[in-house]
């Protein structure tokens, strides 16, 4: 199996918002708790118009299937913009960007994709300038808070968002 990452093109926004949903339904009904995805739809139409973007594993030994993604969102001076929990400058809220949505399906577990995916965005992002990866985790959902933590992130808050929905809102600072 030959899994390739690659940038998304805004053609392939309907593949991200599928593979979110995908992983989604197929989590366990105790767990769904952990994956906030009320607004799919939204970010694959902010992907397609180029606002954000996304990120794909590709199985090419399968004909270029997608395996996972991983969607950024770029939230600029919007009262969501999670560097305000950081008390971030103006200067500095321009320069966060939220990672946030992983996904891989079921299939394609055990691979490091999610963290494969998460350091191609990262290098991308630093070389367009951006210094702050912001995101947020369940608490209680190991997984995803192990790649968090093993690739620099650490916890700055915990809350509700997402409606209601516990998160420890998670910062990575990268250098220039």
């Amino acid at each position: 199996m030959k899994l390739v990452i690659r940038r998304a093109e805004p053609a392939e926004s309907q593949i991200a918002a599928d593979i979110v949903k995908a992983v989604f339904q197929a989590m366990p009904e105790e767990n769904k708790v952990w994956f906030s995805i009320d607004a799919v739809d939204k970010e694959a139409a902010r992907i397609a118009s180029g606002e954000d973007l996304a990120w794909l594993a590709v199985d090419e030994d399968a004909g270029g299937k997608a395996a996972g993604v991983f969607i950024v969102e770029f939230p600029g001076d919007s009262p969501d913009n999670m560097g305000h929990y950081a008390g971030f400058s103006e200067e500095q809220l321009q320069q966060v960007v939220h990672m946030d949505t992983a996904a891989v399906l079921p299939e394609y577990r055990g691979r490091k994709l999610q963290k494969r995916l998460m350091e191609r965005a990262e290098a991308e992002l630093k070389d367009m300038g951006y210094r702050y990866l912001m995101c947020t985790v369940h608490p209680e959902n190991p997984y995803s808070r192990q790649n968090i933590v093993a690739q620099g992130y650490e916890k700055i808050w915990q809350g509700l968002k997402y409606g209601g929905k516990l998160r420890d809102v998670m910062l990575k600072r990268l250098e220039g």
